[in-house]
Parts: structure tokens; C-alpha cells; sequence
């Protein structure tokens, strides 16, 4: 019999201004495989009850772990298998294994396994060969070639952005100890087109379109922009998603890229030939101060960035048109 799979209130603990809400779901799962995948992680350990005598084996929870485990897994939600085959949206190997395991496991217990009873001997017993299989298979998995190499290759990625932020940053707060680092997130609701299908002719216009609008912001502010870098995404939702970073002397006044981007008069994107295009918009500004005195330091930007790029480590969408990586335009820095 199938589990019955039942929502959770499990929460991601995030900075961005807009999260893709369908990525919570692999983002669970991927931090099931992390917890799993620990050389050093059993589910269960064993304990020994002497009464005279006689020693008695019997296993318990390994506590927070195991619990923790199934309590994003009650969340868990099957992937759609035209995602799983996606050729451009880039599902990491581990989730695919912990979609694939726990999808056997629901064909094996006739209900999700229930965390608040893992306490209980008889329903630990009942349940601890199925869940032995689950564990067995996700460790076993993670050390094929494919899972070895996906892992490896993310791991490079994020590492490679990463360290192309580091010299821009630092020069920022070298230089001018203290600035204002304007983010906007643009979120383009692509309304008439069918989820996770390929459309070059979309991918080949709306970058360029966002290119320009970025150009045109760029040289309408370039007398007090230091630093400017941008990111294109496409998300669960299909929507594609443009991150701007826009770094500026302190006494400048916040920044805005909206006076760039032509709308119709029914609030879709002038975006020819592309149509019933809508867009949500987030801005933000915040202060940035080499001593982090009531402001962000460079060491906490790096966790920041780091946690915006951290999410490759489970997908991530790569096409002719988008790149995972940051794009970086000339700035004068030392004005």
C-alpha cells in the first residue's frame, strides 16, 4: 500500500527576498542524504538490558538524527518525472536517490514513519528492517561514480563563484570602508508557457532583455555605482529569476532598476516578441562596514553569499542562454 504523504510545517531558514516555495521540497530531501550519508550515522543503536543474568539486545532512535530525518520526510513530495528527466534543470544525484528510496519505502509501510513514536520499542521494531533498507541503499548509492562525480562537480561550481566575489568584495571594503550594496530580485512569471518546458525562443530574448535593462541602469547611475553583478535563474515555479547586486558610496540614496524595465497598461512586461509576462519585484538596500559596527562585515557577506549560492548543491538550471554563475560588469571601484 502507498503512504499517504501529509505536509509538515518544516521551515527553511533563509536571507533571500524571494524564495522559489517548490524548492523546499528538494531542499529537504538533500539535507535527508547529508544526514544519511555521514559515514558515522546509524538510524538506530544498540543498547544492552541486564535483568540478573539474563542481557537483552534492543536498538533505539539515534536522537536528533533519525528523528529529524523523518520529520522532513513527512513533507515529502513526489517529483514530477518530466523534472527528474530534465536535461536542463540540474537535480542533484542525492535527491534523486532519496526520492527513489523513500518512493519504495512507501510501497513497503502502509503509513509515513512517524517520528513522535520512535521511542516506542514495538513500533521501532516494526518498522526498523524497512528503514535499515532506506539508510543501506541512500549510503550505498552515494558512493557510485555518478553520485560521486554530480557531488563533485557542484561542490567545484559553488566554489568557483564564490571565489570570483571574493577580490570584488574585498576591493570594495579596502578601498572604501564602508558602502550601501543595493539588491533587487526580479521575478519574471513566464504565464503562458507550460512548466519545465524548453522554449530556446524564450531563453534567447528574455536574457537579452534583462542584459539591456541592466546596460541601461548601469549607464543612467554609472557615476555612482562601484560594483555591479547579476545572476539569471530559472525556478520550480518557471519562473526566471534576475539577482542584482549594485554596490554604492554610503551617502547614496537607494538605487532602483524599475525605471528601466517598460510595462503595458495591463501590468504585463513590454517584452516583444514575448507577451503576458508579469513580474514581482524586491528591493533592498543594506550597509556594509569593514568593522560590521550595526552593519554587514565581509565575513558575514561571504556566509550571505554563500547561502544564496548553496542551493546548486541540490538544483540549479543551466541552458545555452543561462548560466548558475554571477556575471560582472566593469565598474570604476575607486571613484
Amino acid at each position: 500500500m502507498n503512504m499517504i504523504m501529509q505536509p509538515t510545517n518544516t521551515t527553511v531558514n533563509i536571507n533571500l527576498p524571494y524564495f522559489c516555495m517548490g524548492e523546499l521540497n528538494l531542499f529537504n530531501m538533500q539535507s535527508v542524504s547529508e544526514i544519511v550519508t555521514n559515514p558515522s550515522y546509524l538510524p538506530f543503536k544498540k543498547k544492552l538490558k541486564k535483568i540478573g543474568r539474563i542481557s537483552t539486545q534492543y536498538y533505539v532512535s539515534n536522537t536528533p538524527h533519525t528523528d529529524h530525518i523523518f520529520e522532513l520526510l513527512l513533507s515529502f513530495q513526489p517529483l514530477d518525472v518530466q523534472l527528474r528527466e530534465h536535461s536542463l534543470f540540474k537535480i542533484s544525484q542525492s535527491v534523486k536517490a532519496v526520492h527513489q528510496a523513500y518512493s519504495t519505502l512507501g510501497y513497503i509501510l502502509d503509513r509515513p514513519v512517524n517520528p513522535l513514536y520512535l521511542q516506542n520499542q514495538d513500533y521501532l521494531q516494526s518498522i526498523k528492517p524497512t528503514v535499515d533498507a532506506f539508510i543501506y541503499e541512500l549510503k550505498n548509492h552515494s558512493t557510485t561514480k555518478i553520485a560521486i562525480t554530480d557531488r563533485d562537480k557542484r561542490i567545484a561550481l559553488i566554489k568557483e563563484i564564490r571565489k570570483e566575489n571574493v577580490p570584488v568584495m574585498k576591493n570594495l571594503f579596502k578601498t572604501h570602508q564602508q558602502f550601501n550594496l543595493n539588491h533587487f530580485t526580479y521575478v519574471f512569471h513566464m504565464n503562458e508557457h507550460e512548466l519545465f518546458k524548453a522554449n530556446k525562443s524564450v531563453e534567447n530574448v528574455l536574457p537579452q532583455k534583462m542584459r539591456s535593462i541592466i546596460n541601461q541602469f548601469h549607464e543612467k547611475h554609472k557615476s555612482e555605482i562601484l560594483a555591479l553583478f547579476f545572476c539569471v535563474q530559472r525556478d520550480l515555479s518557471d519562473n526566471y529569476v534576475l539577482n542584482v547586486y549594485c554596490a554604492t558610496e554610503r551617502e547614496c540614496q537607494p538605487l532602483s532598476m524599475k525605471d528601466c524595465i517598460s510595462f503595458r497598461d495591463n501590468g504585463t512586461l513590454n517584452f516583444a516578441p514575448l507577451s503576458k509576462i508579469t513580474m514581482s519585484i524586491f528591493e533592498y538596500q543594506s550597509s556594509m562596514n569593514i568593522q560590521g559596527v550595526g552593519c554587514t562585515n565581509e565575513k558575514e557577506w561571504k556566509v550571505l553569499f554563500g547561502q544564496e549560492v548553496e542551493k546548486y548543491n541540490y538544483v540549479y538550471y543551466e541552458s545555452e542562454f543561462v548560466s548558475p554563475k554571477f556575471i560582472y560588469i566593469e565598474c570604476d571601484s575607486k571613484k
